[in-house]
């Protein structure tokens, strides 16, 4: 039996850029996802204004939220583990 994929179809972390130096992402769209809590294990989130969300031609390629709100997660380490990577 298939597992469901919810995220199957939807735009890939990748294609959200990561602003250092203003703490916020950037979506496909050229808005803004900004910082708005960390958790219990280091991540930090970012979300986007679903009001600009519900009217953006990629929201159907960007969550599948019922509130139009997009929600990146990036653990605190996320940089170090990055430059590592490079």
């Amino acid at each position: 039996h298939r597992r469901f994929h919810p995220t199957r179809g939807l735009f890939e972390k990748w294609k959200f850029k990561y602003d250092s130096e203003h703490d916020h992402y950037i979506c496909p769209n050229g808005e803004k996802l900004l910082y708005t809590t960390t958790d219990r294990k280091g991540y930090r989130f970012y979300k986007s204004d679903p009001k600009k969300c519900t009217s953006c031609p990629f929201l159907e390629r960007c969550t599948r939220s019922k509130n139009h709100q997009k929600v990146i997660s990036r653990h605190i380490w996320e940089e170090y583990k990055e430059k590592i990577r490079q």
